[in-house]
């Protein structure tokens, strides 16, 4: 069964959106207003383990969609990043979950490719 999605969601999802945690992460992501912070952090704002998170974070990083930056405190803190080629795509996959109703389109694509 065909999902009603618009291609250039399916398009971001099928390149960067491989689980549920991923699709968490971005969301959650997008709520930040610059800094997302630590891997280890973002995962207890999330409830979830650090392992879960560890695996979609580094997706992002490789994708260029998150940087991380080193603080003067010698630590290390990520954002997103506004200049990576999937920023756009992003926006409007973000956009596009602001309705329930796409959420529900998301989760039966998720579903359907067998995302975990």
């Amino acid at each position: 069964m065909e999902i009603d999605i618009p291609e250039h969601i399916k398009n971001f999802i099928d390149q960067v959106v491989d689980s549920f945690v991923m699709w968490d992460l971005l969301i959650f992501s997008s709520q930040r207003s610059v800094e997302i912070d630590t891997p280890q952090r973002t995962a207890q704002l999330l409830g979830r383990t650090e392992v879960e998170v560890e695996k979609p974070f580094s997706k992002l990083i490789e994708l260029g969609i998150f940087v991380t930056e080193k603080q003067k405190d010698g630590g290390s803190i990520c954002r997103m990043n506004q200049q990576s080629p999937f920023f756009p795509q992003l926006q409007q996959f973000i956009s596009f979950n602001a309705e329930q109703e796409n959420r529900l389109r998301i989760l039966s694509y998720l579903l359907q490719k067998k995302a975990v």
